[in-house]
C-alpha cells in the first residue's frame, strides 16, 4: 500500500525541534493508513467516465445519489470535478 503524505510549512515552522516533527508526522502517516484500510474494507462506487472514488457505497440506495446514470452507474458527484468531461 502506498500513500503521499504532505508536511506543510506550518508543520515545520511549529515543530522546532525534529523530534516533535518526527512525532507530527508518524501520526499522520498512522491517519492515512488507517483510513486507507477503512476505505479497503468499504466497496465505493467508481466514477464510470474517470474512475475517481465516489463517496457513495455500493450500498447507497440509487435515489440517494448524485450523478447517478441509470442503465450506465455512478458518474462523478460533481460533474465539475470529473477529469474526462
Amino acid at each position: 500500500m502506498e500513500f503521499k503524505l504532505f508536511i506543510t510549512e506550518e508543520d515545520i515552522l511549529t515543530n522546532t525541534n525534529d523530534y516533535d516533527l518526527g512525532k507530527i508526522i508518524r501520526e499522520k502517516f498512522w491517519n492515512l493508513k488507517e483510513e486507507a484500510l477503512y476505505l479497503s474494507e468499504v466497496e465505493y462506487e467508481h466514477c464510470i467516465i474517470c474512475g475517481k472514488l465516489s463517496p457513495y457505497t455500493i450500498n447507497t440506495p440509487n435515489e440517494d445519489r448524485i450523478g447517478y446514470v441509470e442503465g450506465s452507474g455512478q458518474s462523478c458527484y460533481q460533474s465539475n470535478k470529473c477529469d474526462k468531461i
